[in-house]
């Protein structure tokens, strides 16, 4: 076959095989875009992160605080407090504190002494004082003070109805500014008869009875516990102190 005659069967074999790549291409394209448009797309998003919430508290259980215990308190006396003082600081009057403890004499307390306090401080109303007669002269309350401070002076001030066992006494009083523990220290007559004090504090200003009977003591009568008077007027009544020397005499009138 010549050259010339075989120029046609070429042509349409390029024609052929165009047409099927053509074909081929389109229906490739076609394949992928209905794949893409078939495609699922998923709509789920896993977040990065949890959003902030609030994270509960645990509740605070309410604890209940105990009551104060309801009875009055007791105030320890310190050096230069008063009745007077004590009572303004509780807001308590003197009468009250002195009813409450049974304190024989108002104006005389010791250092370290426990008071109870009543009426449990300022919660209940305090009692409306007694009106006091003018007349009457109250006595000047006496601060307490540590023992061996400052000068002391005893002195025997009196001795009361001689010759009467019932009624015999003899009085000693601290004139000085300080007290004195009269501990060990000896009160004699001119007949042999003696009286030793105990652990007795004579405060600045203050009376101490020394009765002949017998009886209770307390912080301001003190009682020998003799069975028949022992002073008589004349005699010498002489106080010692815990060395044995002679601190002062008086004479019974």
């Amino acid at each position: 076959m010549s050259a010339r005659k075989m120029i046609p069967f070429l042509l349409l074999n390029i024609v052929v095989s165009s047409v099927v790549i053509l074909t081929i291409l389109y229906l490739w394209d076609n394949r992928e875009g209905g794949s893409a448009s078939t495609a699922s797309v998923p709509t789920t998003i896993t977040p990065a992160f949890l959003p902030n919430t609030a994270v509960p508290q645990p509740e605070i259980a309410a604890t209940n605080t105990p009551e104060p215990d309801d009875g009055p308190p007791v105030h320890t006396v310190q050096a230069g407090e008063t009745l007077g003082i004590i009572g303004q600081l509780y807001g308590v009057s003197v009468e009250a504190i002195v009813a409450e403890n049974a304190l024989p004499n108002e104006n005389i307390i010791a250092v370290g002494q426990q008071l109870v306090i009543p009426l449990g401080g300022t919660s209940t109303p305090e009692p409306q004082a007694t009106a006091v007669p003018e007349e009457a002269v109250l006595p000047t309350p006496i601060a307490t003070q540590p023992v061996g401070v400052g000068e002391a002076v005893v002195a025997i001030t009196a001795v009361i109805g001689p010759t009467q066992l019932s009624d015999e006494a003899v009085m000693l009083t601290n004139t000085g500014e300080s007290p004195i523990a009269l501990q060990n220290w000896t009160l004699l007559d001119a007949d042999g008869h003696e009286y030793e004090f105990g652990q007795v504090t004579l405060f600045a200003g203050s009376d101490l009875r020394i009765n002949t009977t017998s009886g209770v003591n307390s912080p301001t009568a003190l009682f020998w516990g003799l069975n028949e008077a022992i002073w008589t007027p004349g005699e010498t009544v002489t106080l010692q102190d815990s060395t044995g020397a002679t601190r002062v005499t008086y004479e019974v009138p």
